[in-house]
C-alpha cells in the first residue's frame, strides 16, 4: 500500500523519530545518475555465495527487471537474454548450492544455475498458483514455495502441495515461509500464521492467542531463535519466555506501516518499511529517512546482509548499502 509523499511527512513527524540521533552508519547509493542500474525502484534483492547482489526492479504497474551487481558491473536479464519471461518478479533465493530461485507474479517459479534456466508453473507443474509471495530453503534443501494459493514444498523431484482444504494451512493467501533451527516452517497467512514441523500444524490467530490483527504479512526468524511476526502497523517478537507485542501505543512503531524484518551478525536487526529504516537493538528502536539520516528514501522495500555483515537496501529511490 502506498501513501502520497505529503502525508508521508506528516506520519514521520508525529511518530517522534523525526530528531533521532544522527546515524550509526554510513550510506552510499546507486541511482541512475551515478551507476549503470537500470531502474531505481528496487523490489527485491538477495545476497549469493560470492557476494554479488541480485535484485529485482520495476513498479507494479509495468513491472522491471532482474539485476546482477558484482561490485563493478549491472547484469541485466529479461526475455532477450534468459529464459526469465516474467517482468514481476516477486521474491529472489540464493539455495545454498548456489542456485537462483525467482518468483515472479505471472509465470510461477524461474531456477537459474547460471548456465540453464527452468520455470515452473501450473501448467507444467504441481505449483498451485503462478503468483509466487516468497521463497524459503529448509535445513534438508528443500524448498518451500509461498503463493496466493497454498504453500508447495519441492525437493527438485518431487511437489508436495499444502492448501487449507486438505491440511492445517491456516488461509490459502500465503504470504511468507521462513525455516527456524529446528527446520519448522513458519507461514504468514491472510488468517493468522502457522508452525508446520513437518507433521503437525499449530494455527496461531486472533482467537487463540496474542495476535492483534489475523493479517500477517511477514515473518522471520534470526540467529537465535526468535520468530518475528509481521502483521499490519505491528510485530510480534515470540521466544522462549513468551510473545512481545509491539505497535505504535507501546513502542513508537510507525502507524499505518508494514515491515520486512532482518538481523545481521552482531544481532541488530534492520526492518524496510513504507516509512523509512528502522534499526533496533538492546537500546531501542530508531527510525531513519531522508529528513534525518542518509537513507535516501521513505520506502524501504527489503533488506539483505552480505558475507562483510554490509547492509544492501532496496528502495522505492534507488539501490543503497549501509555500513
Amino acid at each position: 500500500m502506498k501513501y502520497p509523499s505529503a502525508f508521508i511527512f506528516i506520519l514521520v513527524i508525529s511518530t517522534g523519530f523525526l530528531f533521532a540521533q544522527p546515524a550509526d552508519f554510513t550510506c552510499k547509493s546507486y541511482d541512475t545518475i551515478n551507476s549503470d542500474i537500470p531502474d531505481i525502484v528496487i523490489k527485491t534483492l538477495a545476497i549469493d555465495n560470492e557476494d554479488n547482489i541480485w535484485f529485482a526492479t520495476g513498479d507494479c504497474f509495468f513491472g522491471g527487471l532482474l539485476v546482477k551487481y558484482d561490485g563493478t558491473r549491472y547484469t541485466v536479464f529479461d526475455s532477450s537474454n534468459s529464459g526469465l519471461y516474467d517482468r514481476f518478479v516477486t521474491s529472489i533465493l540464493i539455495s545454498r548450492n548456489g542456485d537462483k530461485w525467482i518468483g515472479s507474479r505471472f509465470h510461477g517459479l524461474y531456477k537459474f544455475d547460471d548456465t540453464e534456466w527452468k520455470n515452473y508453473a501450473p501448467a507444467n507443474s504441481p505449483l498451485p498458483n503462478p503468483h509466487i509471495t516468497d521463497l524459503a530453503e529448509d535445513q534438508q534443501d528443500i524448498l518451500w514455495v509461498a503463493s496466493e494459493h497454498g504453500l508447495a514444498s519441492f525437493d527438485g523431484k518431487i511437489w508436495t502441495v499444502f492448501t487449507a482444504e486438505n491440511s492445517g494451512l491456516p488461509a490459502n493467501t500465503v504470504n511468507a515461509v521462513c525455516i527456524d533451527a529446528h527446520n519448522n516452517k513458519w507461514v504468514a497467512t491472510a488468517n493468522g500464521f502457522a508452525k508446520f514441523n513437518g507433521r503437525e500444524w499449530q494455527v496461531f490467530n486472533t482467537d487463540n492467542s496474542q495476535l492483534p490483527n489475523n493479517q500477517v504479512n511477514s515473518i522471520y526468524t534470526d540467529q537465535s531463535g526468535c520468530v518475528w511476526v509481521v502483521y499490519w502497523s505491528g510485530i510480534i517478537k515470540i521466544n522462549d519466555t513468551g510473545w512481545t507485542v509491539y505497535n505504535h501505543e507501546n513502542s513508537g512503531l510507525p502507524q499505518f506501516c508494514d515491515y520486512k524484518v532482518m538481523g545481521d551478525k552482531n544481532n541488530v536487526f534492520w526492518l524496510a518499511t513504507n516509512t523509512g529504516l528502522i534499526r533496533w537493538d538492546d537500546t531501542g528502536w530508531k527510525l531513519y529517512t531522508p529528513l534525518n539520516s542518509c537513507v535516501l528514501s521513505f520506502f524501504v522495500n527489503k533488506v539483505a546482509v552480505d558475507s562483510k555483515n554490509r547492509k544492501w537496501i532496496a528502495t522505492n529511490d534507488g539501490l543503497m548499502i549501509v555500513e
